[in-house]
């Protein structure tokens, strides 16, 4: 069963099940999913627990021993394993465990986030049957005001949508400094509402993205969001080299999709395309493709061109207004 990281504690409520499955790109989430399943299976009984990690030369000797000894004369147990990766080995290993597991283990398996190809392996498939998959992934931003209001919910805060839409600005991408932020707000303005001066006063920002959330706001059309997460990349000293290869390539990618729609649906296309799309990501590109037609995006490519052979040439700070031109034609 799939589920999500705030759905997770009112599963655990039930009776622990065989594995648990925690993957994602989210560190807190990923940490505060292991210490909820810990927990609860520690009250359930679980009082031993084993961590190993399946990378490289692992101990599978060692923890077979422990998937095939009962609890009858030992406690019982959780064995933790964790996967930065997966491969021909320990893909295997884990398929053979798996016809191990009974009521004295419960197996946390964990992991950064898995792409639809291991997703569809049968060890996953196997696995996720049996118990359950907590997705632990960076909210996306039309779900991030959500994520801000339960979590000052948990801490008897409330806020209005003024106050949850400073917090996404100043937070987006760092939920560990949103969740310590948090925390100290309840301490300083407890089980009150709070007003914007307060939140104003009170918080450091402690935002951060990545190139795939300034893409996809590129996608999406969101001229404010993206002027804001590129504002935040050059102060970070982001590479334009690397802006500059990442932008060509999202352009290329949509003129590709614009030339292939005149013959084919573009639902098919983005299904069909290799490595499979998530859901969400099909969405921004029909959204994108929606504004942008064959003409404009071929400009695009040209001024991709252009920009590219400027920075190699000159390296200037003039290069990031050319960066915004472009990206300007998103709009």
């Amino acid at each position: 069963m799939r589920i999500y990281p705030e759905q997770l504690q009112q599963h655990l409520k039930q009776k622990i099940p065989p594995c648990c499955l925690i993957f994602g790109d989210e560190p807190l989430l990923c940490l505060e999913a292991l210490e909820q399943v810990t927990k609860a299976a520690k009250n359930q009984g679980y009082l031993e627990k084993l961590s190993f990690t399946l990378d490289g030369k692992f101990e599978s000797d060692l923890i077979f021993s422990h998937f095939q000894s009962l609890s009858l004369f030992s406690e019982k147990k959780i064995i933790q394993l964790t996967l930065s990766k997966t491969n021909k080995d320990n893909s295997a290993f884990i398929r053979e465990i798996t016809a191990l597991l009974h009521p004295d283990i419960l197996l946390i398996l964990q992991g950064p986030k898995l792409t639809n190809q291991q997703m569809n392996n049968v060890w996953f498939k196997t696995l996720e049957q049996q118990g359950i998959f907590v997705t632990a992934n960076l909210p996306l931003a039309h779900r991030f005001p959500q994520w801000i209001f339960q979590r000052l919910k948990a801490l008897n805060l409330q806020a209005d949508k003024d106050v949850i839409d400073y917090l996404c600005v100043h937070f987006e991408g760092n939920l560990l400094a949103a969740k310590q932020e948090f925390e100290k707000l309840a301490l300083l303005y407890p089980k009150q509402h709070l007003t914007l001066r307060q939140v104003e006063q009170s918080i450091t920002t402690h935002n951060h993205f990545t190139l795939f959330q300034w893409v996809d706001s590129l996608l999406a059309g969101e001229q404010t969001r993206c002027a804001r997460i590129l504002k935040q990349l050059k102060a970070e000293g982001t590479e334009l080299l690397l802006l500059s290869a990442t932008l060509n390539s999202e352009i290329q990618k949509l003129l590709k999709l614009a030339y292939q729609r005149q013959h084919t649906p573009l639902a098919k296309l983005l299904s069909q395309q290799q490595p499979k799309l998530w859901p969400a990501k099909q969405q921004l590109l029909s959204t994108a493709l929606a504004r942008l037609d064959i003409s404009r995006l071929e400009k695009m490519v040209i001024q991709c061109a252009e920009f590219e052979i400027s920075i190699k040439v000159d390296n200037s700070d003039s290069d990031w207004l050319k960066l915004n031109d472009i990206t300007f034609s998103f709009f």
